[in-house]
């Protein structure tokens, strides 16, 4: 029964232990991604060490094998993003977000693979700059306002589609930090301006890397080495309308957390969308956006894995990066600062309703306790056994032994 349900239901784990070291020996893929793919393959097998846990009910005892924590795996990063939204869930102002999401055309796709780290720094700070422009120019905002912003580098088909999806919120500070200016309730800036200013800072800051000798040229694209080859690419990425996509603003804190539990520290792919590993091929789940359907695609298991490290980020990069008034430099005190004048601004408008005559709903940080203990009493795991308790550290395993 569990060879079955390995075959049927595997891990990306499963598939780097069956095929990673021949892949390996096959494509030479480079030191980082050998390392990433041993790596993973190890998660939770008990190579990588393990710990016993023991419930805090009746003292069920079970041994669990240590994971990776590599940021490309999608075993670990469940964990991870829970840890990230316990450290952000106390920053969120009781304002609208937007979701906005910058994307690069299909053209730069081959110069970004062969240039990871510097085309995504370019991506982030042409993105950040473009909006952050916006927003201090009176005419669209006047205001200092801030922005996490998380790196994802693939498309539903695991092919390669860099883009950055940032959460705004709908405002921001006036200068000197006094006041709180709202945004239009609808959008926070027209899209046809925001796309065509982040195109411009895209290719400027693209043309400053070439002039630097900051890019390399390989293969297909080896003929854009050459200045008239480069400035040939650059008409085209000017001639396109890029796309900038921006939804509607989240109104309540809730749906910050929906958007936030669903983008932070996701990987290129779940392992609930691995459905099959047979015959050396590779049934994935995956949605096609032309019909808004959710299909079934079957690959080689070597395409599989080549499709995968397409999305290996270098070491060292960052892929989420906060900004303006979230900046990890001041966070604290701005939003301390921001939640001060949101708050005044809630009571006097509470006291404005009562002169008014108006009846008063229920204050909504009550409904977001709520739902915030809902979500943290899921996070813990359930004892297998009596169903009541937590599983909770009870000890290392070392040599059969327990430390």
């Amino acid at each position: 029964m569990e060879a079955l349900q390995q075959i049927t239901s595997p891990e990306l784990g499963d598939i780097f232990r069956e095929y990673g070291q021949k892949y390996i020996g096959e494509h030479k893929p480079s030191a980082h991604e050998i390392r990433i793919i041993r790596l993973l393959s190890k998660c939770r097998t008990g190579e990588l060490g393990s710990h016993l846990m023991q419930c805090n009910n009746c003292g069920h005892i079970e041994i669990c094998h240590n994971s990776c924590r590599n940021r490309h795996c999608p075993t670990c990063q469940y964990k991870d993003k829970e840890q990230w939204f316990d450290a952000r869930k106390k920053e969120l102002l009781q304002v609208g977000y937007f979701h906005i999401v910058f994307t690069i055309p299909s053209q730069l796709n081959d110069l970004t693979l062969q240039n990871k780290e510097i085309m995504y720094n370019i991506l982030f700070k042409a993105a950040r700059e473009s909006l952050f422009q916006l927003a201090r120019d009176p005419k669209h905002l006047g205001a200092l306002t801030g922005a996490i912003a998380v790196l994802h580098t693939w498309g539903q088909n695991l092919m390669e589609h860099p883009h950055l999806h940032f959460m705004v919120p709908a405002g921001g500070l006036s200068r000197g930090g006094q006041h709180w200016i709202h945004s239009n309730p609808h959008y926070l800036f027209p899209v046809q301006v925001l796309s065509s200013l982040f195109r411009g800072k895209f290719c400027a800051f693209l043309k400053e890397a070439f002039l630097k000798d900051q890019l390399r040229f390989y293969g297909k694209i080896k003929s854009l080495q050459s200045k008239s080859g480069f400035n040939k690419l650059l008409s085209t990425l000017y001639g396109k309308d890029w796309v900038v996509f921006a939804k509607k603003p989240f109104h309540l804190p809730e749906s910050v957390l929906e958007y936030i539990s669903r983008y932070i520290n996701r990987v290129a792919l779940s392992n609930r969308k691995i459905i099959a590993l047979k015959n050396d091929r590779v049934t994935i789940l995956w949605k096609d956006y032309r019909d808004n359907k959710c299909k079934r695609m079957t690959l080689p298991v070597e395409e599989f894995i080549r499709r995968f490290l397409l999305h290996i980020l270098p070491k060292g990069l960052c892929k989420i990066r906060y900004y303006g008034i979230l900046a990890n430099r001041n966070r604290k005190e701005n939003i301390q600062c921001c939640k001060d004048i949101l708050d005044g601004e809630n009571a006097l408008h509470r006291e404005e309703e009562l002169q008014d005559g108006i009846t008063l709903k229920e204050h909504t940080p009550d409904v977001w306790d709520e739902l915030l203990s809902v979500i943290l009493a899921k996070k813990t795991g359930s004892c297998p056994k009596c169903k009541k308790g937590q599983m909770v550290f009870y000890g290392l395993v070392k040599n059969g032994s327990t430390a």
